[in-house]
């Protein structure tokens, strides 16, 4: 398995390019120095609590998202509660509406 500051690393990484951010504009957001946010998207400094909870509040990421190598490893109902809070009321309703019908309709096969 991959050290945790590496899979830290390279989802910070992943997420800010995501977002095209430049690591001075995430410095930015999560109020942390440049050298910081180089040295965490590199694996070579761990962190504070404090500054992980800056970082994922500035990427707008869930703490899982930056803690697993793989989306695939994350518990499905924290992906899918991502998913609803990064809607609005009535797109949350829509969504939330498909997927339960999804799954009454997924009851009823045979």
């Amino acid at each position: 398995m991959k050290d945790i500051k590496y899979i830290i690393a390279d989802n910070v990484k992943l997420h800010r390019k995501k977002q095209n951010l430049t690591q001075f504009e995430l410095t930015e957001k999560a109020e942390l120095s440049v050298d910081s946010i180089k040295r965490i998207e590199h694996g070579s400094r761990t962190m504070s609590l404090e500054n992980f909870m800056r970082i994922t509040d500035a990427l707008a990421v869930p703490l899982s998202y930056l803690l697993y190598e793989n989306l695939n490893e994350i518990p499905i109902t924290e992906r899918i509660l991502n998913i609803l809070n990064n809607k609005r009321g009535k797109q949350q309703e829509y969504l939330l509406h498909i997927l339960e019908e999804m799954s009454f309709g997924l009851d009823n096969l045979s």
